[in-house]
Parts: C-alpha cells; sequence; structure tokens
C-alpha cells in the first residue's frame, strides 16, 4: 500500500507552497495532505505557536488512514520532528526538505550558526499586533532567487505573517531519532543548514537537488518524484 504523503510548510510560507508538489504527487498515484499550521493564522494576533503546529500535525496523522511519509520543509522540521515523535504509529520515514532538525530540548534558533557570514539573514519586521513579516527584498534574495520572476512575485505575495515564539521554542520531541529520514538539500541553498550536532548522518539518506530554499516551489517536479519513490510509487 502506497503510503500518503503528509506536506508541512515553513515559517512565512502556506500549504500553496506545495501546489504544484501536490500536482505531481497526484499524477503518480499518491494521494498527498497539505497542512495549515496554525502559526501562521494569526491575522489578528493569535497565532499559534511551535507545540500548536505540531499538535495539528499529530491530528492530521490521526486522521490519515494507512502509513505516512511526513514531508516538512525549512521550519517545518522542527514541527514534523515534535509531531511524530514517539514515534507515530503511522509515520514510516520523514523527509526534511531544506529543513530544520532540532533535538529534544533545541529550537531553530538554536541551531543558527553564529557566524553571520553563514549563509543569507533573512530580514523581518514587527507588526503592531507582535506578528513577524519576511520583507519582499529578504524573500526574493534568500528564498526565491532562483526561479522566474514572475514566479518569484506570486510567492512573495503570498507570504503570511508568523509567531516570532516558532523560532525559540524548544522541541518536545524528535522522531528523526526513531524513524528513518531523509534530508534534502538545494544545492543553491543561500540560507544556513539548521541541524543538530545528535544527527547521526550516516544513518540518514541524503539527496542534493539543484535550486535554493524552496525547491518544492523552483523545482517541484523533482520533490514530487522523490516523495513518490518514499511513498512507494516510483516511476510512475
Amino acid at each position: 500500500m502506497a503510503a500518503t504523503v503528509v506536506l508541512v510548510h515553513g515559517g512565512f510560507l502556506g500549504p500553496w507552497s506545495w501546489r504544484d508538489v501536490v500536482v505531481a504527487l497526484a499524477r503518480a498515484g499518491v494521494r498527498s495532505v497539505p497542512v495549515e499550521l496554525p502559526s501562521g493564522m494569526g491575522g489578528s494576533g493569535a497565532a499559534g505557536d511551535l507545540h500548536d503546529d505540531a499538535d495539528r500535525v499529530r491530528e492530521v496523522l490521526d486522521e490519515v488512514p494507512g502509513p505516512v511519509v511526513l514531508c516538512g520543509h525549512s521550519y517545518g522540521g522542527a514541527v514534523i520532528s515534535e509531531a511524530a515523535a514517539g514515534p507515530h504509529p503511522r509515520v514510516r520515514r520523514l523527509v526534511y526538505v531544506a529543513a530544520a532538525v532540532p533535538d529534544v530540548g533545541e529550537s531553530v534558533a538554536d541551531l543558527a550558526p553564529v557566524a553571520p557570514s553563514a549563509g543569507v539573514a533573512e530580514a523581518v519586521r514587527v507588526r503592531a499586533d507582535g506578528l513577524l513579516e519576511l520583507t519582499a527584498e529578504s524573500a526574493r534574495e534568500a528564498l526565491f532567487h532562483d526561479v522566474a520572476p514572475e514566479r518569484a512575485a506570486e510567492a512573495i505575495g503570498l507570504l503570511r505573517p508568523n509567531n516570532p515564539a516558532t523560532g525559540t521554542q524548544a522541541v518536545r520531541g524528535a522522531a528523526w531519532r526513531e524513524v528513518p529520514m531523509t534530508f534534502v538539500r538545494g544545492a543553491a541553498d543561500r540560507m544556513p543548514e539548521l541541524v543538530s550536532s545528535g544527527v547521526r548522518w550516516g544513518d540518514v539518506e541524503s539527496v542534493v537537488v539543484p535550486g535554493g530554499h524552496c525547491p518544492q516551489w523552483s523545482r517541484p517536479g523533482m520533490v514530487g518524484e522523490l516523495l513518490a519513490e518514499s511513498a512507494g510509487c516510483p516511476g510512475r
């Protein structure tokens, strides 16, 4: 039985960022479920935090019949690490797409490099309601530099505010210690890699794809193919 692919977006993004991957998976005969994270839904300042995000993903895992490949992008890596801890009985593989991989007690901020020259920093501004917004210039430079201007502009127009707490909260579980893991790097990723020192790379399937920090947006067919293979439907 092919697994369902559950897709978890990164900070400032949304389920829209998986749009074309969902299409690619459908063509391969693979069911997918993009998750809406509460941390990016607080238009009035009532956004959820990291633990709310993990709880929401866990709810989806409980509802999906059969096995699951759980995929997180960027900040979404922290979310899936906590959500699938236990491990969750339906999750048979974790896929981290240019994603944070914190250990228990670590936050995304804890994994950030000390040297300012390591990667490109995201420029944000604080809204009146306390949520953070990613500037258009920073998004274009850090996230969407590897796509056509029109496609970058589309993504930038869909960015959403985010709860700043998500970057400093420590995860309560590290599912990657219990479940097989694939780590996907973008060959032209300008963001620093946020991976715990506890990750045992000899046990990790590592894949390098062309493009930057958002290969699900710049190379959706390639990401879809990779996820279809993880789900048990290769070459369809």
